[in-house]
């Protein structure tokens, strides 16, 4: 067993040497590259989810929208940073409420009223 360099403690090939020590920088700076891109990303995804407006929207936690005492919400839709819903008042009047979802305010109000189809006449 004269061919086994590593179990008798000789040096290795001064060569080869060189190569396991390129190896090893090599490996050390792709690691390092990693780490730095890893922190960069998400310290991108920390920054973007960190404003207020957003942050209160995910938690559910906007201020309330004053649409008025007494009335009951009918119906609601849906769209983007919109909502729109069909109140009605404890008199019977019904009415459409714009709320802008993005800043938690009331955009607009349209009152409903009956309006009586026009008559038939008969030919």
């Amino acid at each position: 067993m004269t061919g086994n360099n590593e179990a008798a403690g000789a040096p290795n090939d001064p060569a080869f040497e060189k190569v396991r020590r390129k190896m090893v920088r090599l490996l050390a700076i792709s690691i390092a590259v990693l780490f730095v891109g890893l922190i960069a990303v998400l310290s991108a995804v920390v920054y973007r989810t960190k404003d207020g407006e957003g942050a209160q929207r995910a938690a559910g936690t906007l201020p309330p929208v004053a649409i008025g005492a007494g009335v009951r919400v009918v119906a609601t839709a849906l769209s983007g940073d919109n909502a729109l819903l069909t109140v009605e008042a404890a008199d019977g009047t019904q009415s459409l409420v714009l709320i802008d979802l993005g800043s938690g305010t009331l955009a607009a109000r349209y009152p409903l009223s009956a309006v009586e189809p026009p008559a038939q006449t008969a030919q």
